[in-house]
């Protein structure tokens, strides 16, 4: 539910069974640079942060951006309150019912224990019945594999390929390859989303 006197578009703190997300600020910065290293960074449309100063400049120009338009979270684990990582809704358009999803990471010790789907059903689950969306997006480097194969694994459908999209940090041209969910296939991909959670979360392993 939404607080008494906020806008839907405030968007309160969510949780699920094992995490947490609340809205990012600047001085979050110290505790993200700590959850990213090459491999969690590799397909980021800005170089790696290597210090809190460029983290802090990460934040404010790709994760917090315009808040009429765009929304920033922080993952928290319940169990220690350990920062995990980060995702954002942005290119909200109201009037239109939609918003996109993106810039989402999980230092690499939480891979794999359906806490990428535990965020993914928080954000949905608020943009289809809190918000009204009738739909949100996800662009993704063509060369992501991992990111593909989890996005068809929870459902998303693939939409197509913009080529030569956006420009790498080393550089290089990549293409973004579109998905999509519809509000009509919110129940469907909700219960996936769900069984996919029970059967990868795990309690958290020492080292």
């Amino acid at each position: 539910m939404v607080t008494p006197g906020l806008s839907a578009w405030e968007i309160p703190e969510l949780t699920g069974p094992h995490l947490r997300l609340r809205h990012l600020a600047p001085d979050d910065a110290a505790a993200l640079l700590d959850t990213v290293d090459d491999e969690v960074w590799r397909w980021k449309l800005a170089p790696r942060p290597h210090s809190v100063a460029e983290m802090r400049q990460v934040v404010v120009d790709h994760l917090i951006g315009d808040p009429r338009r765009q929304r920033g979270f922080l993952a928290i684990r319940l169990e220690d309150e350990s920062v995990l990582g980060s995702t954002t809704l942005y290119e909200y358009e109201p009037y239109h019912q939609r918003v996109e999803m993106g810039w989402t990471w999980l230092r690499r010790s939480a891979w794999g224990q359906g806490l990428n789907e535990e965020m993914k059903y928080l954000l949905l689950e608020y943009c289809f019945n809190e918000l009204g969306l009738k739909r949100v997006a996800w662009r993704l480097d063509s060369l992501n594999h991992r990111s593909r194969g989890a996005l068809e694994r929870m459902g998303f459908q693939y939409e197509g390929k913009l080529r030569s999209h956006q420009r790498r940090p080393d550089g290089s041209r990549r293409d973004s390859l579109y998905y999509s969910l519809l509000l009509a296939e919110w129940p469907e991909c909700r219960e996936r989303l769900l069984a996919l959670i029970r059967q990868r979360s795990h309690p958290r392993q020492n080292g």
